[in-house]
């Protein structure tokens, strides 16, 4: 289930994904051991009170039903969240060992190397997974055809569709390839260290997704200051993948058409990169989508418009620029559905999680949990701008999938301090 939700939409037919399907069969499978059990649940030994905050999140959504303005977006806003949870609890369920946190990592990297493949292909040649809004067989799937004309990204106009993966949407593959590029960096392998970053760089750069650049930028800064310290090796790094665009920039009279295409949209996707250009007015709908929400949170009194409501308040104005209703900054939208109270909650409960990660990177004994540690680390500091990319990241599986490992392997090495301490004794 878990390697499932890595996969999400890339195996799907319309709305239901093989995650859903497997969800269900955990669920029944559950259902059947508390049946055998007379219903009587035995809990295991806890780490750590981090776990927690996911119950008390889904039982405070699903009490906001009562002040939420469409009961509709609520139930689907509360079914996103629950399949959330269900993800994050089955990885620290499984991850209980570090022998079984390397097994689901090596899965795991199996997956995303794939991913890492179908998106440079996707990026250079007229190749696309079959579920992709720019793929040929994609009503094969139950999908609806996507009308390029409306999609907000910066090749728009031009003949280059940026990478999606497998997670359909752009913003999505480049928060994906910025949460797991912290793994390769922290690598022991020079090697994979550095072919890693330079493809998930060259993917975030196509994806032209301000927010993920610079949660791209901010990991590698944070790599620098405090886990490696290796100037030599980021300097290679950011010098191979500057040199790969230059000589694309080089190449806008190439007969190959893929690199044409390429190359005839760096000139404008540096432009927006640095914020020169606007595509579509999206700097200002998505900061008059934020002072809508913060409104609707004035009106609330802080309490929160309830699960969903931040879509419905929009729709009541109108929608932003006449579209536009998901907040489109993950941060935001918690606060404003959610309330002061929960999202000062969740803040202390991200930070702590940060802050302990940090403290395992530097005091532990074991290299494997080091690695996590501090791979870990860098992934919820840079998750922090890049969520704000997505229109919206709760029903976004590598944040839940994130949440589960840090929170486990906050519990491994908890376990193993205690074993040491009583053995000591």
């Amino acid at each position: 289930m878990i390697v499932s939700a890595a996969i999400g939409i890339a195996i799907s037919y319309g709305d239901f994904y093989l995650f859903h399907f497997l969800l269900i069969g955990l669920f029944l499978i559950t259902l059947i051991q508390l049946k055998n059990n007379d219903f009587l649940v035995t809990i295991g030994t806890r780490s750590g009170n981090y776990d927690l905050f996911f119950p008390i999140m889904f039982f405070w959504y699903v009490l906001s039903i009562y002040w939420a303005p469409n009961i509709t977006y609520a139930g689907k806003y509360i079914f996103y969240i629950f399949c959330g949870i269900a993800i994050a609890i089955a990885v620290i369920h499984f991850a209980t060992t570090l022998f079984k946190m390397d097994a689901l990592f090596r899965i795991m990297r199996i997956i995303f190397l794939i991913e890492i493949m179908v998106a440079l292909l996707e990026s250079f040649t007229a190749f696309r997974w079959p579920i992709s809004p720019y793929s040929p067989w994609l009503t094969f799937f139950g999908k609806e055809p996507v009308s390029i004309g409306t999609l907000d990204n910066l090749f728009v106009f031009s003949d280059f569709f940026p990478p999606t993966g497998f997670h359909w949407n752009t913003n999505n593959l480049a928060i994906t390839m910025v949460m797991i590029l912290p793994f390769f960096l922290c690598s022991h392998k020079i090697m994979a260290k550095i072919l890693g970053s330079i493809a998930i760089t060259s993917i975030v750069i196509l994806a032209a997704s301000r927010a993920v650049f610079l949660g791209l930028v901010i990991i590698l800064c944070f790599y620098l200051l405090i886990i490696k310290k290796k100037v030599a090796t980021l300097s290679l790094i950011w010098f191979s993948v500057f040199s790969l665009f230059w000589g694309m920039s080089q190449l806008k009279e190439s007969e190959n058409p893929r690199i044409n295409e390429v190359a005839n949209s760096l000139t404008a996707l540096t432009l927006y990169l640095k914020g020169d250009i606007d595509v579509g007015g999206s700097l200002a709908w998505r900061s008059e989508l934020v002072d809508n929400g913060i409104a609707a949170l004035v009106e609330s009194k802080g309490l929160g418009v309830g699960a969903g409501g931040s879509v419905a308040i929009q729709e009541k104005i109108g929608g932003v620029a006449g579209r536009f209703t998901s907040m489109h900054n993950f941060w935001i939208e918690v606060l404003v559905e959610s309330g002061v109270i929960f999202f000062s909650l969740m803040v202390i409960w991200y930070g702590g999680i940060i802050i302990n990660l940090f403290k395992i990177s530097k005091l532990s004994n074991d290299n494997q949990v080091t690695y996590y540690a501090s791979a870990l680390l860098l992934t919820m500091i840079g998750f922090i701008p890049a969520a704000i990319a997505a229109s919206s990241t709760i029903y976004f599986f590598p944040m839940w999938i994130m949440f589960g490992m840090a929170i486990a392997i906050i519990s491994i090495y908890r376990k193993a301090e205690n074993i040491g301490h009583n053995s000591n004794q």
